[in-house]
Formats: C-alpha cells, structure tokens, sequence
C-alpha cells in the first residue's frame, strides 16, 4: 500500500495553563463540549484518531493550586465519544503496571466494539510515585522491570481477546446454543506478575482487537515498541534525532522478525497563524497567560526540581537528576531543553508546555512544510499533534495547514474505510 501521512490529535482538556486562555469556559460542562469538539474537528480534517494520554494521580503537590479538575478519565471520555464521531479512531492511555489485565481486556474491547472497531490502547508503564500510592504501598517498580511487567500485560490481554474466535459463536436458536463450548478459548495464564484463568465473555471487533500504541524511548521503551507495539507515540525534537530514532525502531523490529515495522508519529506541538507575524503575536499570548509554578511543580514527577530558581536566570542543571528510575527519555529531552539556545528558567518552563516533541509557529505554509520535511525525510510517519489550547487554533489547522498537506498529495481527502485499522494501514491481527 502506497505510505501516507497520519495525523493524530491530543485530546486532554485544559492541558497546563489553558484554562486561563481568554475565551476558554471552565467546569465540567464546557470540558465536555470542548472534549467533543476538538473530536469533531478532528472528524472533519480526517485525522486518523484523538488521543488522550493519561495520569493516575492528579500530580505534583506543588501543581494542585494552578491545575484545573477535569481531566476526564479516558475509557469513559472516549465511550462518550464513540456517539459523537463515526469515522475518527479513540485512543486510550492504560497502565500496564497499575491496571489489572482483565480490566483493561474487558474495557478496550468494550470500546472498540462500541465505536465499531475505532479503539487504540497506548500501552504505559507508570512511573510517578503518587501514582503508585493510588495502588496499594508497594512504590514505583524499577524502570526496566515495568516493562517485563508490561509484556506479560500485552500477553494476558491479548489472550483474553482471543478467547472467542471469528467462528466461535454459532447462535443456534433451535437448541439454544449461542456459543460452540469446543471454540471458547481459556488463557489460564500463569505467568511471573499474574494469575489470570479467563475467558473473556467478548467476540473479536470489526477490526480484529484494538490497534497497540506505545509511548516508551528509553532502551528498555524502545525495544519493547519495536517488539510489540503497532504506533510509536515519541517525543522527538529534533528532524535529526527523529530520523536516527525511526531508524533504530525499524532496525530492532526486524531483529525480532518482524515484516513491518511499527509507525513512528511524535509529539507536534505547533501554533498557527494567517501569516508568521499572526502567529509570533498568538504565541505571545499563550506565553502571556502560561504559570511557570505549574510547570515547575509538574516537573517533580520527572525528577527536576526547579523549586525557588531565579525565573529570569539561567536555568542550573544541578536541579536535573543525574539519573532516573521515573521517566529516562523526559529526563533527557528536557534537560536537552535546557540547554539548547541558553534560555532563562521562564523560558525554559514555556517550552516544556508542549513537552519535548517538535514545535513549529508560523503560517500554514511554514507548518505544511516542517511537516512534509520529516515525513519526506523519514524522520516520521505522522504526527499526534498539540494544540496550544487556545480556541480556534485546531480550527485553524484543520482550514489551513490540511488542504496544504492535501495538495501535496501527503494527506487523505476523505476516509477510506471505517476502523482504526484501515485509517492506519495496520492490518488485522492473526488470531493466536
């Protein structure tokens, strides 16, 4: 099949700062409408999925006072907007370290059979410690430990799925036979993390099961992704640092006898305006209304601690770990951050509102192009991208850069099919 761009959005409400963003409407309500209408924008531009990342606590004490509430859990967000959109993938962040297996087989089928075969789960492995203490008193797992818990995760819940084959149910009326009992598969799974019998009561979705994300850069992250994973959610900066990084993931997915490698779409966060001047001027206001206290409370869960640095000054590495067992790959892009062009502390914290993926501000020309010049380069094969927050700017996107991006022959006009799967080009998975 002929490749193609794949645009994805994030779709977490009142991400940061945005809710102080003039014209943004706060409380449960308006979240809500948001929510749906970032989703139906998406729609309308043919983005292949939403996307909302995921945390199992609410943060960093230090960030309570300047964070706002509804951050809606996913599973039920995205079932709310399976009745909203037809044709637009959900994807789902769940914790492979904190959330049961049998839950999260239970709850991604749910959702990929109620939106009709549109379900994505990005497969995480939780590393904040408030995180943990939601779970029980046992701490944070080691870093590269969390992904052999994950393994077992993926295992136990794709089993689960396979519980019922495509020929499993036979719904024979006359003797009151809906299910062949020969066809239902049992798991009865023993493993080194978990004890799970089965079956889960679930037939196979339009599109098979939901499509495997995962958002892992470290060593450890990345040869899982390159093992397991269908689409890698990635955080880099840099055209460069993309390239060698799709490069590395096609390289291990091959060592383990794959035949196609997973995509690679990285964070792009991006601000855009009618012309470069509109935008610098849009930029300006969002930095205007972020709260650096937010950001340097959110950075505690990354173990960089900026507490009581001078804002105007330079930014002291000695607030950065020299090594971590939360988060390694925003660890390192964020102390890339800190040192690339000298910024001071706030400017620092500005950055760090959209993460440490691409960035891009300008017109929708100068926005089309970094985005054909990694996806030419092979420095990716999409984009989630990361609205600033402020309203109209996916609007603006989806009217502008789009059509571009269509001209160019990059970007589909319309959906082709109906699932996840088909928007993606990821085929349907072999019943094991």
């Amino acid at each position: 099949m002929t490749r193609q761009l794949h645009l994805l959005v994030l779709g977490n409400p009142r991400f940061g700062s945005s809710w102080r963003y003039p014209g943004v409407v706060n409380g449960p309500a308006a979240v809500l409408e948001s929510v749906i209408e970032t989703a139906k924008t998406a729609e309308r531009g043919t983005f292949d999925a939403i996307f909302f990342a995921d945390a199992l606590n609410y943060g960093p004490e230090a960030a309570w006072p300047h964070k706002a509430t509804e951050d809606f859990e996913p599973f039920t967000t995205t079932a709310a907007l399976s009745r909203e959109t037809e044709r637009l993938g959900l994807v789902v962040t769940g914790s492979a370290t904190f959330q049961a297996p049998f839950h999260l087989a239970r709850q991604l089928i749910s959702l990929d059979h109620l939106s009709g075969g549109r379900a994505g789960w990005n497969v995480v492995t939780s590393f904040a410690e408030a995180a943990a203490a939601n779970f029980g008193d046992g701490g944070v797992v080691a870093h590269d430990e969390r992904y052999r818990v994950a393994a077992e995760t993926l295992d136990v819940v794709q089993k689960l799925w396979d519980s019922w084959g495509p020929d499993t149910v036979v719904e024979d009326r006359a003797a009151g036979v809906y299910n062949d009992r020969r066809k239902i598969r049992v798991p009865d799974h023993k493993g080194e993390f978990f004890a799970v019998k089965g079956p889960l009561g679930a037939a196979p979705s339009r599109q098979g099961h939901p499509v495997i994300f995962q958002a892992g850069s470290s060593a450890a992250g990345r040869a899982f992704a390159a093992r397991h994973a269908e689409v890698i959610f990635t955080g880099q900066g840099d055209f460069e640092r993309g390239r060698a990084f799709v490069e590395q993931v096609h390289q291990q997915a091959s060592s383990f006898g794959r035949q196609t490698p997973p995509l690679v779409t990285p964070s792009l966060g991006f601000i855009v305006g009618s012309t470069e001047q509109e935008a610098k001027a849009t930029e300006r206001t969002i930095f205007e209304h972020f709260i650096p206290e937010y950001q340097i409370g959110w950075l505690q869960e990354v173990d960089i601690d900026l507490t009581g640095a001078d804002l105007d000054g330079p930014v002291p590495l000695s607030a950065f770990a020299a090594s971590t067992e939360t988060h390694q790959t925003a660890l390192a892009g964020y102390r890339a951050l800190a040192t690339e062009g000298n910024p001071t502390v706030r400017e620092f914290l500005f950055r760090t509102v959209t993460a440490f993926g691409a960035r891009v501000v300008g017109s929708p020309e100068r926005i089309a192009d970094e985005i054909e010049r990694w996806y030419t380069g092979r420095a990716a094969d999409g984009f989630i991208l990361a609205p600033s927050g402020l309203p109209g700017q996916l609007d603006a996107f989806v009217d502008h850069v789009v059509p571009i991006l269509r001209g160019r022959g990059l970007f589909r006009h319309e959906y082709r099919g109906d699932t996840l799967r088909e928007h993606l080009g990821v085929p349907r998975p072999p019943t094991r």
